[in-house]
C-alpha cells in the first residue's frame, strides 16, 4: 500500500521534471513556472484574504530537472493580528494534483476523520489534514486555478524530453511519484483552451477614468507609458468602494492582478496584447501617496 502524506504547513516546494537530459528547455520552464505562480496567487486570494503572496525561485537542482520555490507573504490590507497567513498553498495544489490522478480512472473514497483526511484509490492512499482538505474544495471551483495549473502541464509538454512532473515539499522528493508524461493531456485538455493564450500579471495602474459601478464597462488606465482599457471585476473592491472605505480620483493607482489576453500576430507569429482585464485589486494608492494601504 503506497501512502502519501501531504505536511500540515509548508512554504517551500519543488517543481520537478523528470528528464534523462538534466536540463529542460527554457520556454518550458518559464511557461510552466508563470502557471504555478498565477495558481499560487489564486488560491491564497482564497484562503488568504488580506494578504498578496510573491513566488520566487530559490535555486535550480540537479537530479532530473528541478526548481526550488519559496513563497513570501505580505499584508495588503487590514486584518487582525492574529490572523497570519496560513502556509498551506503546497498543501492544496498537491492534494489537487493527486486527488485528479486518482479520479481518472475510478471515483476515488473519501474518509473524513477529526484532524485529517484519506483520500483512498486502489493501492494508493493520500492523507491530507483537513484544513488543506476543505481549502482545496475552495480553490478547486476557481477557473483561473483550474487553468493556470494546466498551464503548468502544458508547459511541461513544450520539451519533448520531459517524462514525468511532480511538485513536492523539499527534501521529500522521492516519497511522492511523478505524474507520467501520457497524462499531462487531462490537465491540459480539461483547463486549457482558448484561454491558453492569457497571462495574469502583478500591475500598478494610473487610474485615468474610472466607472464606478459593477459591470465590465471599461476603465482607462496608463501602464508602463501607455494607455489600456479594462474593466474591473472585483466584486471585493466594489464592496469596499460602496461601503466608502475607498474613494477613487483620476490620478490614483490601484495594484492589481492584470488579466493580458494575447493573439499571434499573423506575419511574425510573436503574441501581441489584445485586451485586459482587472481581476484583482490588492491596493489603492492615492495620488500623491507612495505606498498603499
Amino acid at each position: 500500500m503506497e501512502v502519501i502524506e501531504i505536511p500540515s504547513a509548508e512554504d517551500r516546494f519543488v517543481l520537478h521534471f523528470e528528464t534523462e537530459r538534466h536540463e529542460v528547455n527554457a520556454f518550458a520552464l518559464a511557461s510552466s513556472l508563470v502557471g504555478l505562480a498565477n495558481a499560487v496567487k489564486e488560491a491564497n486570494s482564497i484562503i488568504n484574504p488580506g494578504y498578496s503572496i510573491e513566488v520566487v525561485v530559490e535555486r535550480l537542482e540537479d537530479g532530473s530537472f528541478r526548481a526550488g520555490i519559496r513563497t513570501i507573504f505580505k499584508k495588503t490590507r487590514s486584518v487582525f493580528a492574529h490572523e497570519a497567513a496560513k502556509a498551506i498553498i503546497y498543501g492544496i495544489i498537491g492534494t489537487w494534483i493527486y486527488d485528479q490522478t486518482l479520479g481518472e480512472d475510478k471515483e476515488p473514497t473519501i474518509i473524513v476523520n477529526d484532524g485529517s483526511v484519506e483520500i483512498r484509490s486502489g493501492d494508493k492512499i493520500i492523507i491530507v489534514p483537513r484544513e488543506i482538505y476543505e481549502a482545496k474544495k475552495a480553490v478547486e471551483k476557481s477557473e483561473r486555478f483550474q487553468d493556470s495549473m494546466g498551464q503548468v502541464f502544458n508547459g511541461a509538454l513544450k520539451d519533448p524530453d520531459v517524462t514525468g512532473l511532480k511538485i513536492t515539499p523539499p527534501g521529500k522528493w522521492p516519497d511522492i511519484p511523478s505524474i507520467p508524461r501520457d497524462r499531462f493531456n487531462g490537465f491540459v485538455e480539461r483547463y486549457v483552451g482558448d484561454d491558453a493564450n492569457t497571462i495574469y500579471e502583478s500591475a500598478v495602474l494610473e487610474i485615468s477614468r474610472a466607472i464606478l459601478s459593477r459591470g465590465r464597462r471599461k476603465w482607462e488606465f496608463y501602464w508602463r507609458g501607455m494607455k489600456i482599457s479594462a474593466p474591473v471585476l472585483d466584486e471585493a473592491f466594489y464592496n469596499d468602494f460602496f461601503a466608502h472605505e475607498i474613494t477613487i480620483a483620476p490620478g490614483d493607482m490601484l495594484s492589481v492582478v492584470l488579466k493580458i489576453y494575447r493573439k499571434a500576430d499573423p506575419d511574425s507569429g510573436i503574441l501581441i496584447n489584445s485586451k485586459y482585464e482587472v481581476v484583482e485589486v490588492s491596493g489603492h494608492i492615492p495620488r500623491g501617496i507612495q505606498t498603499s494601504f
